[in-house]
């Protein structure tokens, strides 16, 4: 349920980072492309919003 409320209200950049805070070794542990599936946006912006 938590995750369709953030997939439905947040912006990429606040799923990412709730992500990060519930799981860091998710990001060690799975290729980023399926990460950036999960959160339900491209790579190409997941890559971005790991940089800012």
């Amino acid at each position: 349920m938590e995750r369709e409320q953030d997939l439905l209200i947040n912006s990429p950049e606040e799923r990412y980072r709730r992500v990060l805070k519930r799981s860091p070794q998710l990001f060690q542990e799975v290729p980023h492309k399926y990460i950036a599936a999960y959160l339900r946006m491209p790579p190409e912006t997941l890559s971005r919003v790991k940089k800012s």
